[in-house]
């Protein structure tokens, strides 16, 4: 399994990384993508983490078994505004492939660009709610019908990651990626 996970300048730290931990834990390979202009690898997260990543979004080539977009502002922004992730999220959607966005992602992201359709999702309040017309109140999201994980915060990323792990890998591997990360 593969899994793409996006990076913009302002993108939630908490989000992104546990995402990318949790995969990786259960055997994905995670492609780390800057969403960043001139090719470049490295963006500074909202909370001043400064992070090198695999690759430019410009450079990734489909197909993914996952793509997930994390939140923070302005990070929802800027993937937004990137017509390489857009590509990728809609090749993606076409395909039927699992995507999954947290915060500010679920609004800002997908809905904006029309990739949530019917599909039950949430997203933290206020970033463009009122774009999803299946919104729910929970922390994470699996609408399976439509291939889509969504997640509400910071507070959830752990469990999107797991929910994601879980879709991607199935209930055992999550089961002991969890089982390991609790004391």
């Amino acid at each position: 399994m593969k899994a793409l996970v996006a990076y913009a300048n302002g993108t939630e730290d908490l989000e992104a990384t546990a995402v990318a931990d949790v995969l990786s834990r259960g055997g994905v390979e995670v492609v780390r993508a800057a969403v960043a202009a001139g090719g470049a690898t490295e963006v500074t997260l909202a909370h001043g983490t400064r992070v090198r990543l695999d690759a430019n979004i410009e450079d990734c080539q489909g197909p993914y078994d996952a793509i997930i977009v994390p939140g923070g502002l302005p990070g929802a922004q800027h993937c937004h505004d990137s017509a390489a992730l857009t590509r990728l999220l809609s090749a993606q959607r076409q395909r039927g492939a699992l995507v999954a966005a947290i915060c500010a992602a679920p609004g800002f992201v997908l809905a904006e660009h029309g990739l949530i359709g019917n599909a039950r999702a949430t997203c933290y309040p206020g970033c463009k709610d009122s774009l999803i017309p299946g919104l729910c109140p929970e922390g994470v999201v699996n609408d399976r019908e439509h291939h889509i994980i969504t997640g509400k915060g910071p507070w959830y990323a752990l469990e999107f990651a797991l929910e994601i792990l879980g879709d991607l890998m199935g209930d055992a591997v999550r089961a002991q990626v969890e089982g390991g990360m609790r004391p």
